[in-house]
């Protein structure tokens, strides 16, 4: 089994920190994941980030003249579509997000089961302050629980959006033959969201719903992955990042 995963770094030498941290989790994957990273810096190279060992590392510059910064974003979609028999499953996330292996354990236990009947496995993003878990994207409560398969779901038609989107190799297939794989026929987003929200956008009909597991009264904790700057929670003029993780549920 190997993961083709993408990721998006528009050279700022602060962030550096981030792929770091990127890279040494995506070590403790225990499926091989090859590493693509697409940057705007003719000079980064493998020695400019910490060691990887669970897979290639691969550098792929981007002429950015006179195209707009944020369209690096997009840059990826090209090679993902040429690896889309090289691989089982393909990942994008954004420089800035981490996702542990207990999240990628979390999506092979319950994606299949959900994508038969058409529902996508949500994720969610969560920043931290004085040790308090936030979820970054979410300004109010989730209030919609559904039965699937007698297991129960909350529904987020909140906002699904995550940075982050992962498939198998088949769900991937139908991404490339949709009219979403055109991030031109992604609304209700930024440009650099429109690479990040895959599938599941709220303007998207592709699936029914973006559920997550309820286990315990909560979200599955194994939903979640992590904004590392945190500035959501840190800026309390927004309606982001507001609602605890172990609050995301409305009683």
């Amino acid at each position: 089994m190997r993961i083709s995963c993408h990721i998006t770094f528009y050279y700022i030498e602060d962030r550096i920190k981030y792929i770091n941290r990127i890279i040494d989790e995506t070590n403790k994957y225990e499926i091989q994941t090859d590493i693509y990273i697409h940057t705007n810096n003719k000079e980064i190279n493998n020695n400019t980030f910490n060691k990887y060992i669970n897979g290639q590392l691969i550098i792929i510059w981007h002429d950015l003249t006179d195209i707009h910064p944020f369209y690096l974003t997009w840059k990826c979609r090209p090679i993902f579509k040429q690896q889309k028999d090289d691989y089982d499953y393909f990942m994008y996330i954004e420089d800035d997000i981490l996702v542990p292996y207990t999240a990628i354990k979390y999506w092979l236990t319950n994606s299949d089961e959900l994508i038969k009947l058409n529902y996508n496995l949500g994720f969610m993003r969560i920043e931290i302050e004085n040790d308090i878990e936030y979820i970054s994207d979410l300004y109010d409560q989730l209030d919609t629980i559904i039965n699937i398969n007698d297991k129960m779901y909350s529904i987020n038609n909140i906002s699904p959006y995550c940075a982050f989107w992962i498939y198998t190799k088949e769900e991937f297939n139908k991404f490339i033959n949709s009219n979403y794989y055109d991030c031109n026929n992604i609304h209700g987003y930024g440009i650099r969201e429109q690479s990040a929200i895959g599938l599941h956008g709220m303007q998207s009909d592709f699936y029914k719903d973006t559920v997550i597991p309820i286990v315990n009264n909560k979200l599955d904790y194994d939903c979640r992955i992590y904004h590392m700057p945190n500035n959501y929670v840190i800026d309390k003029t927004t309606k982001f990042a507001s609602i605890k993780f172990d609050d995301a549920i409305k009683k």
